[in-house]
C-alpha cells in the first residue's frame, strides 16, 4: 500500500496545491489502491471527490504532519509515504518528498521572519528524512543541490502540466467585461514583482487599458507590498476567483504578464499560453525552462525592457496558435508525471 500525505486538501489552491491535486488524480488512475491521508479539518478545503481518502486525527497543519501522520503510519508497519508539497514528517524515514522551490533560502526577506525560519527548518529536515527527492523543474533540482549538497542521482525531475480545469472551459466563449486589459495572476508578495509591473503599466499612459491583478496577500507568510491598488481606477485587484472566471480572463486578455523574480515551475504562464493568451515572463529561474519559445521574455528589474515588451505584444496582438499549444500539452502531461513517480517508487522498494 502506498500512502499520500494529503494535508494539501485542507488548503486554498495555489501552485503547490494545484500540482499535488492534479498528480493525486493521475496517480489514482494508475493505481486505485493509493490511500490519501487527510487531517479531520472543518475549515475551508481544497476538497476533491474521487480520491481514496482517510481522515486521521488529532491535530491539523504541521502538528498533524509531524505527530499524527507518522504515528498512524508506524501502526501500519511504516509503509511508503509520498509528500507532494515541500514538507514531510521529519522523523519518518520511508518517504519521498517533492520540492517545488527554495525561494525562502534564495531571498529570506520576501518572507516574514517566522515563515522563513519555519520553512528553512522543516524543508531541510524533510529532505534529510527522505529516500528520494522529486523537483518540479531542472532549475529547482540545481537549487536543491546548491543549498543542500544532495547528490544529483538522489533527485528526479517530475514536472507539472496544464491544469485540467483549463480543458473544461476551452471551448466556451466568455463575455469580456473589462475591455482591453493586461492580466497577471499571483499572490501579492515581493517575489512576484507586482510593483515593477504596475510601474511599467503606468508608463503606457493609456486610459483605455486596464491592469487586472488576480490574487491576494498572505501576511502570515509573506512580507507586504507597499502599494495602494485602489489609487488608480484602471488597476483592478480581484482577489481569488473561480477557475471558470480565470479561464475567461486568460482568453480575453490582450497580454498576460508574469514578472516573478523566482519560480520553481510557474503554473500561471502555462495556463495563459494554453488559453492562447500572448505571454510575457521574466527571464529568470524556471520560467524559460517551462515556457520555452511560447512566451516573450524581459529583465524583471528593467522597467524600460518591461514597458517596451508590453507595447510590442499589445501592438502585435497575436494569439498563440493551436499547434504550439498542442506541443506544450505533449511536453507537460500529468499521466506521464504520475507514471514517473510510480516508477521511482518501484525502483526504491
Amino acid at each position: 500500500m502506498i500512502y499520500v500525505n494529503a494535508k494539501f486538501l485542507t488548503k486554498i489552491i495555489t501552485g503547490v496545491e494545484r500540482y499535488a491535486t492534479e498528480i493525486s488524480y493521475a496517480l489514482k488512475k494508475i493505481d486505485p489502491s493509493i490511500l490519501f491521508l487527510v487531517p479531520n479539518y472543518n475549515g475551508e478545503k481544497n476538497f476533491v471527490s474521487g480520491l481514496n481518502i482517510k481522515y486521521i486525527t488529532p491535530f491539523k497543519e504541521y502538528l498533524w504532519e509531524q505527530l499524527t501522520l507518522p504515528f498512524y503510519l508506524k501502526k501500519k508497519r511504516n509503509p511508503l509515504l509520498i509528500n507532494l508539497t515541500n514538507t514531510a514528517p521529519i522523523f519518518y524515514k520511508n518517504q519521498i518528498l517533492v520540492i517545488h522551490d527554495l525561494a525562502f533560502l534564495h531571498e529570506p526577506n520576501w518572507y516574514t521572519k517566522r515563515a522563513a525560519f519555519s520553512f528553512k527548518l522543516l524543508v531541510s529536515q524533510s529532505i534529510k528524512a527522505s529516500k528520494k527527492i522529486i523537483t518540479v523543474s531542472n532549475f529547482t533540482k540545481q537549487e536543491v543541490i546548491k543549498y543542500f549538497k544532495i547528490p544529483s542521482e538522489m533527485i528526479e525531475v517530475i514536472p507539472g502540466a496544464i491544469p485540467s480545469y483549463i480543458s473544461q472551459y476551452e471551448e466556451k466563449n466568455f463575455e469580456n467585461k473589462y475591455g482591453k486589459y493586461i492580466l497577471t495572476v499571483s499572490s501579492i508578495e515581493p517575489r512576484k514583482n507586482i510593483l515593477n509591473l504596475v510601474t511599467a503599466f503606468l508608463r503606457l499612459n493609456d486610459p483605455n487599458i486596464k491592469l487586472i491583478v488576480v490574487g491576494k496577500s498572505n501576511q502570515r507568510v509573506f512580507n507586504t507590498v507597499n502599494y495602494d491598488f485602489t489609487q488608480n481606477k484602471n488597476i483592478i485587484l480581484t482577489g481569488y476567483i473561480s477557475d471558470e472566471e480565470l479561464v475567461g480572463l486568460y482568453k480575453n486578455a490582450r497580454l498576460f504578464a508574469y514578472l516573478s523574480y523566482y519560480e520553481g515551475f510557474g503554473f500561471p504562464p502555462l495556463e495563459a499560453i494554453s488559453c492562447g493568451c500572448p505571454t510575457l515572463v521574466s527571464n529568470t529561474s524556471s520560467l524559460p525552462e517551462v515556457c520555452g519559445d511560447l512566451a516573450e521574455y524581459c529583465n524583471p528589474d528593467d522597467i524600460d525592457s518591461i514597458t517596451s515588451k508590453i507595447e510590442l505584444i499589445l501592438n502585435r496582438n497575436k494569439k498563440n496558435n493551436k499547434e504550439s499549444i498542442e506541443l506544450l500539452k505533449q511536453k507537460f502531461d500529468w499521466q506521464r508525471s504520475a507514471k514517473m513517480i510510480l516508477d521511482l517508487i518501484h525502483d526504491i522498494r
